[in-house]
Order: structure tokens, then C-alpha cells, then sequence
């Protein structure tokens, strides 16, 4: 009369009946051990526990891999198993990954990274004698006819004194 989940040991005019592994009770009766919600089984921390009838599995959470009882962090962006924009970074962190659009964009960084227009937004660093030209994530400066530099920085330039001025030689130059 041992039950299913239980093995029976013959003895000397009898038999005694004792539950399997993984099981508790009696012999003759005997009842599943949820392993997992008693917290006795030896998953990892970043993996789920399923209890099962006598026993239990481990299985590695999303964004980790392993056996279960041993789960280490995937690197997603490492992998390419990201799905960051193009003009986006991919930033790896325990069980998961980023997405952030790269400087000079604006966007979600999986499904949008649009480039910004730092020249119509005024938010470049161009002198004010200076043209502003955008570009795909970016912009450049440029100084105006007139002016030299880096077009961050623009300077007069003076052709009245470099002799680059087209007036007459007898007329008096005046720089402006």
C-alpha cells in the first residue's frame, strides 16, 4: 500500500514504505516538496526556480544565460543582439542593454534617432559672422566673406591694409 511517489523496502515479515526524493511523508501517503517556495533549491540569483512533481528546474532569466544554477550576464551589445539604432549606443547592463541616440541625434534610440538641426535650433557655437551649415549629426561654421577663422571664431579682415581692396590709388580706404 506504499504510495506511487514512494519506495517500498521489504523487510523480515513486512515491508516498510518511505517517500521518494523530492516528496514528504508518511510512505503511505506523500506529497510534492515546492522546493521553490521553501527556497531550498540551488538557483541562481537571476534565474526562476519551477517547482516540479519531486523536483524542480532553474532556468536562466531573459538577458542572462547558463544552466540555471549558474547565470551570467549577456552582452547584448558585444553580441549584436541588440536592436539599438544605427546612430544610436548600445550601453550593456545587468540582464538588459540601453539604446541612446548618439550626440548630434534625437530619439528614442531603438526605433528613432533623428538628426538635430543645431543651426535652425541655434544651438551651435558658430561667430556671429559666421554661416552655419548642418550636417548628418553635426554642423559646421564657416566665416563670412570678409572675416578669417575657424567659424567659432571669426576675425575682421583688415584689406585695406593687405593692399586686397580694388579702389583706386588715390582714393582714401576705409576698412568696414
Amino acid at each position: 500500500n506504499c504510495n506511487a511517489n514512494a519506495t517500498c523496502t521489504n523487510t523480515p515479515g513486512g515491508f516498510t514504505c518511505a517517500c521518494n526524493t523530492g516528496y514528504t511523508g508518511d510512505g503511505v501517503t506523500c506529497t510534492d516538496i515546492n522546493e521553490c517556495a521553501l527556497n531550498t533549491d540551488n538557483c541562481d540569483a537571476n534565474a526562476t526556480c519551477a517547482n516540479t512533481p519531486g523536483s524542480f528546474t532553474c532556468t536562466c532569466n531573459a538577458g542572462y544565460t547558463g544552466d540555471g544554477v549558474t547565470c551570467s550576464d549577456s552582452d547584448e551589445c558585444a553580441l549584436g543582439t541588440d536592436n539599438c539604432h544605427a546612430n544610436a549606443t548600445c550601453t550593456d547592463t545587468p540582464g538588459g542593454f540601453t539604446c541612446e541616440c548618439n550626440a548630434g541625434y534625437t530619439g528614442d534610440g531603438v526605433t528613432t534617432c533623428d538628426d538635430i538641426n543645431e543651426c535652425a535650433l541655434n544651438t551651435d557655437n558658430c561667430s556671429a559672422n559666421a554661416t552655419c551649415t548642418n550636417t548628418i549629426g553635426s554642423f559646421s561654421c564657416a566665416c563670412n566673406a570678409g572675416y578669417s577663422g575657424d567659424g567659432v571664431t571669426c576675425t575682421d579682415i583688415n584689406e585695406c591694409a593687405l593692399n586686397t581692396d580694388n579702389r583706386n590709388n588715390n582714393a582714401p580706404c576705409t576698412n568696414t
